[in-house]
């Protein structure tokens, strides 16, 4: 049976909660044996996480998806319980063949897809575990979401992507870890700046955690490769990247966050040519 593990901040939009899902999910589908879907669902966030990983030609415009493909199918088979299995890689976009597949997001407005969604979500989930190791998901932001709150639960592991914003880890320490249990929760700092200083040492000390801070370090190039369709590329490009190369610490610090969410889901088996961080 596969794992669930969702990608979730508490602020929208400061945290690279959607560039550190992409990364991880690029990286483990490089260097990891387990087969991965890369879950996407609703219309506000799937532009983003489609937009890395395919790649359009100048003259094409937004992405477009055929209505056999994606989300949207799987729910309508899902309501009309003809959803078996072994169907949904049948509906998804293999990204890296039997290791990462991307089922593309609704074409729905979120509340639309929230209500469509309402009763299939859970029977969706378990059939993906069937076939899948593990299942990624963009949790999105914030805890007032009913749509966001079934997702943690249903959570095997939250990655929670925080900033180097005191105003946001403040809140989060003082007011919400409380709503995600230690043994299911893991720490990111998204866009990190190691120079700055809000480390992640310092912000352990600061709320006196017993528990590791992982980071995502910002990185141009690789910004840019999400913007270009080129996020395998450039993970693939850099898996090698020496210690005085641009990238190597991105790629140093994403790989030691992916052996801590392999280990924890007990899918810590590297694929050949991976690598140890």
């Amino acid at each position: 049976m596969g794992h669930k593990v969702v990608f979730w901040s508490p602020v929208p939009g400061q945290t690279g909660n959607t560039s550190n899902l992409t990364a991880f999910a690029g990286l483990i589908g490089l260097e990891y044996s387990a087969c991965t879907l890369l879950f996407g669902h609703v219309q506000s966030r799937r532009a983003a996480l489609e937009q890395a990983f395919l790649q359009r030609r100048p003259d094409e415009g937004e992405l477009f998806f055929a209505a056999e493909y994606g989300i949207d199918a799987v729910e309508r088979l899902a309501s009309h319980r003809k959803l078996h299995r072994d169907m949904i890689r049948n509906y998804t976009f293999p990204l890296l063949q039997d290791r990462l597949d991307l089922l593309p997001g609704s074409d729905k407005p979120d509340k639309a897809f929230f209500a469509a969604m309402k009763d299939s979500l859970q029977t969706i989930l378990e059939t993906a575990e069937w076939y899948y190791d593990l299942i990624l998901i963009d949790g999105g932001s914030g805890l007032r979401s009913e749509w966001t709150q079934r997702l943690l639960q249903q959570a095997e592991l939250v990655v929670v992507s925080l900033n180097q914003n005191g105003r946001v880890q403040e809140r989060f320490f003082r007011e919400q870890i409380s709503h995600l249990p230690a043994a299911k929760r893991l720490l990111v700092l998204g866009q990190y700046d190691r120079f700055s200083h809000l480390t992640a040492k310092n912000i352990a000390r600061l709320f006196q955690l017993h528990e590791p801070i992982y980071t995502v370090p910002h990185n141009a190039g690789w910004m840019d490769a999400m913007q270009e369709g080129q996020a395998l590329d450039f993970l693939f490009r850099n898996r090698q990247a020496p210690r005085d190369h641009e990238n190597h610490f991105f790629m140093q610090e994403l790989r030691k966050l992916a052996q801590a969410v392999m280990m924890q889901v007990g899918l810590n088996k590297l694929f050949f040519g991976g690598r140890e961080g």
